[in-house]
C-alpha cells in the first residue's frame, strides 16, 4: 500500500491535473505560472472574489486525484 504522506512528483501532479475538470486545471496552471487572481478570474469568467475559493477547491480535487492515482 502506498504511503499517504508521499509527495507527488511534478509529472504525477501534471498528469492528475489533466484529469481535473477544466476550470480547476486552468486555475491551478495559471496560479503556478504566477498569473494574478484578477486575470485568473477573467480567464475563467468568475468574480475575482471567487478565485481564492476556486483555487482551494482545485487543490483539494487535485490532492484527491493524486491519492486515487497513487492507489492504482
Amino acid at each position: 500500500m502506498p504511503h499517504r504522506d508521499r509527495v507527488a512528483t511534478q509529472d504525477e501532479r501534471n498528469a492528475a491535473m489533466d484529469r481535473l475538470p477544466l476550470p480547476y486545471s486552468i486555475a491551478l496552471r495559471l496560479r503556478t505560472a504566477g498569473i494574478p487572481d484578477n486575470v485568473i478570474a477573467e480567464c475563467l469568467g468568475v468574480a475575482p472574489e471567487a478565485v481564492g475559493t476556486l483555487l482551494q477547491l482545485a487543490e483539494a480535487k487535485l490532492a484527491a486525484q493524486v491519492h486515487r492515482d497513487d492507489g492504482r
